[in-house]
């Protein structure tokens, strides 16, 4: 193994090792952004239910229901713009994956020319050490 196939063999691991890392970072997104929806989806519903009916309140319940909408439609609000945030991360991390993928293959042309070219010189540096054939002559 030649010197340039065995740092493009290392320079292949050091890339794995951080496409596996972006890849674990894409997951714990995938989830975060899932979490977030799904108590989107609970304040909602949370609020839906705050919503007078139409029965008959006292001043209080009606101070305190229009109180906790607020607060849940303020917790609705951050969630929404977390989410937006989180959408954002999520694309740039797939961006950053799939160029960390590009790097890969463009390391693995490189690894696949580097061992091409050491074989090459090999043969070459065997055809100077043989020996020269001796033509024989007609006479």
């Amino acid at each position: 193994m030649s010197r340039a196939e065995r740092l493009i063999g290392l320079m292949k691991l050091n890339e794995a090792l951080r496409m596996r890392r972006q890849a674990r970072a894409l997951g714990e997104l995938a989830d975060e952004i899932d979490r977030t929806k799904t108590i989107q989806d609970r304040l909602a519903s949370l609020i839906r239910a705050n919503t007078p009916i139409g029965e008959e309140m006292t001043p209080f319940a009606l101070r305190s229901r229009a109180w906790y909408g607020q607060e849940m439609q303020e917790q609705l609000d951050v969630l929404a713009n977390r989410s937006g945030f989180l959408d954002v991360e999520l694309e740039q991390a797939r961006r950053a994956l799939m160029q960390l993928k590009n790097r890969e293959t463009i390391l693995k042309e490189r690894g696949v020319a580097a061992r091409q070219a050491a074989i090459e010189d090999r043969e070459r540096r065997e055809e100077g050490q043989k020996a020269p054939r001796m033509v024989k002559k007609k006479n």
